[in-house]
């Protein structure tokens, strides 16, 4: 793929950490400067995810439907609107909440600022496209151009209230006036800024409104900034000499910060990164507890590098003293070489065992040896097994990877006749192997680590869709250790390479490396170009679809991608294409992000499916008119249900933007142990309208009866615009039953999974028809469907198609 292809315009922005505020009112309230207090609540959902704000609750998201609750037309009030001052966030409160609202107390009081808002006007109900803006100077005032339908309107705009959380920023008069409450994340605003516009606006000679300012910053947790206003407050203020106590304090709480960090790197699989920020820590300026915290991360860090070399040299020492020591070094050499903080648990069983003088030495050696092949647990103590179970994984690698059937015929054949060949082993394998495929000659980024671009310019439309994406891995990547990946769609107007920039940050040739969200949280991120030269809206198309799945079963089969751990995202147009995509292939997806996406066609369809995808949709509440809650109001109520894990957030006076400051909560939501893509679920209960929206789980649908299939490029022209049923279960008795499907044809695919037990008989029912099957062990639809799906965590043993 050339680079005039992809767009090297970058965009830079910076999260803000999220940390308690538990420490900074404790602070507050030492040093007898607390503000008022604000009552606020706290909010646990059932996926972990923990929300702060005030609630209110409405009968639907649906705008139209407040005038009937207002009636006393619906009694039910079932969604909660949690309002935290910089967003509005829509949940289901019965099926999101995991417990009842904790009552907390915010005491940050918000910073006033003095700006010349009009007292009437225009009020400004609908943002149209923002077309400039300017950065903020230090009277805390920007111009704004933005499209009206009078052409472009140039405001100028002011704050005129700030929090660590959010800043309000209103119109100001003008010869026209316009009145308009928007909202910014004050993470969004840089701390230069911030100082220039308070040592302007406020009385910098008055004592109370700088200690405003150090809260301010306590509150925002830019606890560096905190600290240099507090000096400089000391300084002129001679009589607050005893704040000085307080500075430690805050250097304590940045360096927390800091600890936050490295643990978040080194659970990414960035030790190094992680080690260097703890080593940096000015340990002489903390307290005897923190620097204890300090030295045990380090210690756990160096700790798990020496665990894995003192494993290496046990093992090394042990083999040796076996007959089998030639066949054995090259394995060794391998677990040798591989060997870390990640691979460490596929040893549990050689940790605990590996010295006992209980078990013989072979049988310990082998626990290492099929430990390192089949993961924790494996229990494998046969040493013959543990070396057959070596070929067998460099077979089925290699079928992997093989471009010719008649050798992968031959490496089948082969496989029958080796003892560790057996559909268990093979599915513990196929997890643990290296990455299969190599990354295309050319395609690595000569500037960038861990860049490829991968296809070409042209696409041949007559043909199927090729692989055509940029892949960014995270830093320190490790081919040995699963990844979580981010799919993300550019808009219309983007490119790939931008796409990553904006997850992953920037490229920082002092430092060769990227500083952004998805590099910190260690997230491979997969953009594929999506979309045709000159097209100008999302269309639906089964074409659009597999130009993302391609490009990511190419990704999977070349990069260490966790497949439980996939997210769909996208920007724009790419949001809605991404929230259609999640939903037409439920079975993929850990999640799915929608930021300003406009969900039409098939969407507006595919709410059933929602229950197996989480969702979080981000858009600005002026987004067009009519606005969001009203134009989108009833499709949003279908997929924030009781049994969907959903979320709506609208920016407060907002229109249609990208919302980068909401990107280290869209992380933190990733990276919830809950976002896992599910087990398959034995009851199967969807919908379709495409014939390319045909695979289910374990339930593949041939083609489609007369008139069910949609052509969305006809959507307007279509008789009947329904979603058909797709139901099918798994019940006691080994039996399948297929219950409704669109298709006289469809193919069952088997692997051992609760209330499927593929060692006995197994009976397919539907309609007046029962039939019987029998898994005959072969492993050659397990090793063709990894090939294909390039899905190695869920490979399918055995197929049934019917007729």
């Amino acid at each position: 793929m050339s680079r005039s292809t992809y767009s090297r315009s970058l965009r830079r922005g910076e999260g803000r950490h999220v940390f308690g505020k538990t420490a900074a009112v404790l602070f507050l309230v030492f040093c007898g400067f607390a503000a008022a207090a604000q009552a606020e609540q706290l909010f646990q959902l059932r996926n972990g995810l923990t929300l702060r704000g005030s609630k209110a609750e409405i009968p639907a998201l649906n705008a139209n439907a407040f005038s009937a609750a207002g009636n006393a037309e619906m009694k039910s009030r079932p969604i909660w609107v949690i309002n935290d001052g910089l967003t509005r966030i829509y949940l289901h409160g019965k099926g999101m909440s995991a417990a009842d609202p904790v009552d907390v107390r915010d005491m940050e009081e918000p910073i006033m600022i003095w700006q010349p808002t009009p007292l009437g006007g225009n009020e400004i109900a609908v943002v149209g496209t923002i077309l400039a803006t300017s950065p903020f100077n230090e009277y805390g005032r920007r111009v704004m151009k933005v499209q009206s339908d009078d052409g472009p309107l140039t405001l100028i705009q002011g704050i005129t209230e700030i929090s660590g959380r959010y800043a309000r920023v209103d119109s100001l008069k003008g010869e026209v006036s316009y009145i308009w409450d928007t909202r910014l994340a004050t993470s969004s605003i840089d701390s230069n800024t911030l100082k220039a516009i308070f040592k302007r606006r406020l009385d910098w000679d008055n004592l109370d409104e700088r200690l405003k300012v150090v809260r301010f910053f306590m509150a925002a947790e830019r606890y560096g900034d905190a600290v240099d206003v507090l000096r400089e407050l000391i300084d002129t203020f001679p009589e607050t000499e005893h704040m000085n106590a307080q500075i430690v304090t805050l250097i304590e709480w940045q360096v927390s910060q800091l600890l936050a960090e490295a643990q978040r790197r080194a659970e990414a699989g960035q030790e190094p990164f992680a080690l260097q920020i703890l080593e940096k820590i000015p340990v002489n300026q903390v307290g005897g507890g923190t620097r204890l915290t300090i030295q045990d991360a380090i210690a756990k860090i160096r700790g798990a590098r020496e665990q894995a070399e003192s494993l290496s040299k046990q093992l090394q020492d042990q083999v040796t003293q076996l007959n089998q020591s030639e066949t054995l070094q090259p394995i060794v050499a391998e677990i040798q070489a591989g060997l870390s903080a990640a691979t460490l648990p596929r040893l549990s069983d050689y940790v605990r065992l590996g010295t006992s003088e209980v078990l013989p030495l072979e049988n310990r050696v082998a626990l290492a040896v099929s430990g390192w092949l089949l993961g924790s647990g494996s229990g494998e103590d046969n040493l013959s097994v543990a070396i057959s179970l070596v070929k067998v994984r460099d077979l089925v690698a290699e079928y992997l990877a093989c471009e010719v059937p008649d050798r992968r015929d031959a490496i089948l054949n082969e496989l029958r006749n080796l003892e560790g060949a057996q559909p268990e082993y093979v599915d513990r394998i196929l997890p643990r192997l290296l990455p299969p495929k190599d990354w295309p000659e050319g395609s690595a980024d000569e500037s960038v680590p861990g860049m490829y671009l991968i296809g070409n310019d042209q696409e041949q439309l007559d043909q199927p869709p090729t692989p055509r994406y940029v892949i960014q891995l995270p830093p320190d990547y490790n081919p040995l250790r699963e990844y979580p990946c981010l799919v993300s769609l550019h808009p219309l107007r983007g490119n790939p390479v931008d796409e990553v920039t904006w997850w992953a940050g920037e490229y920082s040739e002092s430092m060769n490396a990227r500083f952004g969200h998805a590099s910190r949280n260690g997230f491979i991120v997969v953009a594929p170009l999506w979309t045709r030269p000159g097209q100008r809206d999302f269309d639906y198309t089964p074409r659009e679809h597999e130009r993302v799945l391609v490009s990511l079963r190419h990704a999977m089969r070349r990069a260490s991608i966790d497949s439980d751990r996939v997210f769909l995202a996208g920007r724009g147009e790419g949001g809605a294409a991404a929230w259609d995509i999640a939903y037409a292939h439920p079975d993929l997806w850990a999640g799915m992000i929608s930021i300003s996406g406009e969900p039409g066609k098939t969407i507006t369809h595919y709410h059933p499916n929602a229950p197996y995808v989480p969702m979080y949709l981000v858009m600005g509440e002026r987004d067009s008119k009519p606005t969001p809650l009203v134009r989108l109001g009833p499709i949003m109520d279908n997929y924030v249900g009781y049994r969907t894990d959903a979320m709506v957030v609208m920016y407060r006076g907002r229109g249609r933007e990208f919302f980068y400051e909401e990107v280290p909560r869209m992380f933190e939501w990733m990276r919830l142990p809950a976002h896992r893509r599910a087990e398959m679920p034995v009851d199967i209960e969807a919908v379709t309208m495409r014939q390319s929206d045909n695979f289910f789980w374990w339930l593949e649908i041939g083609p489609f009866k007369p008139g069910i299939s949609i052509d969305p490029q006809l959507w307007d022209q279509a008789d009947r615009l329904l979603a058909v049923p797709v139901s099918a279960s798994i019940g006691n008795g080994n039996q399948l039953r297929i219950i409704q499907v669109p298709s006289d044809y469809f193919t069952l695919w088997l692997r051992p999974m609760r209330d499927l037990d593929l060692t006995q008989p197994i009976k397919i029912r539907y309609r007046s028809r029962s039939i019987p099957f029998d898994f005959d062990g072969s492993l050659k639809v397990m090793l063709e469907d990894s090939r294909r799906r390039a899905d190695r965590k869920r490979p399918f043993w055995a197929a049934v198609s019917f007729p």
